[in-house]
Formats: C-alpha cells, structure tokens, sequence
C-alpha cells in the first residue's frame, strides 16, 4: 500500500522535470537562433546585396558640355537681332503720330497708317518659310548678317522716305529682315548651346524682343517732346540701323553653329566650336567628340527619314517635323500682331 500511494508523486515529479528539460533545450534553440541571425545571418545578407550589387552594371558617367561664357556673349550678340525685332515693331507708333504732312505733301490717311504698318508683318510672313533653306545652304551666320544688312537699308530708306510709297518699301525690307532673324537667331541659338542651358539661352531671343519694343518706346517719347517736329520721325526710325550695324561687326567674329558644319562635312571644326563654347577645357574636348557624334547620328537618320519620305514612306517624327516648321512659319505674323503699331 505505501509504494502504491507514492507512486503518482513520482510519476507527477518525472513529467515536471521532463518539462522543464525541455523547456530549457527550447530556451538554448533560441538563443542559438539569435546569435546566428545576428551574426552570421546578417553576414550572408550582407553578402547576398554585395553580390547583388556586383552584378547591377556600373552607373554611367555623363559630365556633358557646360555653359561658358563665351556660349552666353554669343547668345547676347545673337540677341541683338531679336532687339531690333521689337525696336522696328514698336517705334512705328510713335513714328505715325509725328509724321504729319510730312510724307507725299499730306496728312496720312487710315489706308496709309495701315499699310505702313502692315507691310512688316506681311514681308516678315513671307520672307520667313525661305530663311530655312538660305540657312541650311548658307549657314545660320550668313543668314543673320543677311538681316542685319536688310535691317540697316530699311531703317535708311524709312528715314530718307518723302513718299508713302517709299516709306511702305523702307518698312517692307524691314518685314523681310525681320523674317529672316526671327526664324534664324532662335535656330542660330539652340544649335550652339549645350543641352542643359539650351532652354534659358533661347528665351533670352524673347526677352530682347521685349527690350527693343520697351526702348522703341521710350525713344518715341524721347523725339515727340523734345526733338524738332519735323524730323523727329525720321531719327526714331532712322535709329533702328545703329545695332543692326553693330551685330554686323561681332558676327564677323561669330563661330557658326556646330549641327551646321556636320552638315556640310567639317565635323572637325564642329568639335573645336562645341570645345569653345565649353569653355576650352582639356576634359571637355571628350564630351564635344561625343556631342558631334550624336549630331551625326541625328543628321544621318533625317537625311534616311527624307529618302524613304521621297519614297513614299514617313519616318516616325515626319509630322512632327512637319508641324514644328508651319509653327515657325506663323510665328513672325503672331509676333507683328502684337506690335501694338496704331
């Protein structure tokens, strides 16, 4: 009886014992678990990224052309077009008020004030479409130093005009100048520059636009109270071939545009443009080699475009170039419309 009464205490204490046992092999799995996660399981994480990393190629380098500022003097001196735009847009209204009798013994009549005024836009519309094919044949320098002669002859022929008749002609050269810069200089622009300034560089062409109306102003205020009556008008247009003449004498010293001579096939002049325009630097000339190379590449799939074009088959940008050239077209007439000329 006494053995029989003790042995469910044995029994009892075995299976606590048992269970603390395991309680403490659970206890040591566990710490053995968390000394490898945080060794040796972090080890192999780090590891498996390294080699995940290794295999990812390398990143890829592109220091690119930087602005000079040599590229912003020729974006000012580029500009000057753009001045003149606005000048010979914006002094004609000042100019109309002072005329008086001055022109054909008689004061002028609203047909006269319009078709003075409208000659510009219209001659500008036209002459705009053809300024492209003269740039591509000529180079977009030529065809800015074309403008500035046909700005200086129309700024003399308005101011020595005693006829409507001649002053519609002094104010047509001017449209025809105006054509020719408004199409060219932009262009002239955005090929010279580096990639990465080329949007703030174009948009200085506007601002001069804005300059020239704004001094155009100012010098009508100017004559109309204190210059002499009668040949006020005359300065105020007559002024207009001051910096047409100075952008002749630095576009001289003016580089034409890198697209350009790979178009013509002087690549290696390219490359010294777009080096120059860098700022001359040793580690640019890498970067201009590769800036020529991508303008030949461009060049070389337009000119593909325009056979299969000739062909029968559009390229896939055929239409898009074809918008962006009616876009140009229309933009010396948008421009005349704000003129703000009567």
């Amino acid at each position: 009886m006494p053995h029989s009464s003790q042995a469910p205490l044995i029994s009892d204490r075995q299976d606590r014992e048992r269970d603390d046992r395991r309680d403490d092999d659970d206890e040591e799995l566990l710490r053995r678990d968390d000394y490898y996660d945080d060794g040796d399981g972090d080890a192999d994480a780090d590891a498996d990224a390294d080699a995940d990393e290794h295999t990812l190629p390398p990143p890829i380098k592109t220091t690119g052309v930087q602005a000079s500022l040599f590229i912003w003097l020729l974006t000012f001196a580029a500009g000057i077009s753009g001045l003149l735009f606005g000048y010979d847009t914006g002094v004609i209204s000042a100019t109309l008020v002072s005329i008086d009798s001055s022109l054909s013994n008689r004061e002028l009549t609203s047909f006269d004030k319009s078709i003075i005024t409208s000659s510009t836009a219209l001659f500008a519309l036209i002459v705009s479409p053809f300024s492209s094919v003269v740039a591509d044949a000529l180079g977009r320098r030529r065809v800015i130093l074309l403008a500035d002669f046909l700005f200086v002859l129309g700024a003399l022929l308005q101011a020595g005009a005693h006829t409507v008749t001649f002053m519609v002609f002094g104010r047509a050269v001017v449209g025809a100048a105006v054509g020719a810069a408004s199409f060219v200089v932009p262009l002239y622009i955005a090929e010279i520059a580096p990639a990465t300034h080329r949007g703030r560089l174009v948009t200085t062409n506007v601002l001069f636009i804005t300059l020239g109306q704004v001094i155009a102003y100012v010098v009508g205020w100017g004559f109309s109270v204190y210059g002499d009556k009668n040949t006020a008008w005359r300065w105020m247009v007559g002024l207009g071939a001051v910096p047409a003449a100075v952008q002749m004498a630095v576009v001289m010293y003016m580089p034409e545009t890198p697209r350009w001579l790979v178009m013509v096939g002087r690549s290696a002049l390219a490359k010294r443009v777009v080096h120059r325009v860098a700022g001359g630097r040793p580690s640019a000339m890498r970067d201009a080699e590769a800036v020529v190379q991508e303008i030949e590449i461009e060049i070389r799939s337009e000119r593909e475009t325009a056979v299969n074009g000739a062909n029968g088959v559009n390229g896939p940008h055929e239409e898009e170039k074809q918008e962006d050239l009616a876009a140009r077209a229309n933009a010396p007439a948008t421009n005349g419309d704000r003129s703000n000329a009567v």
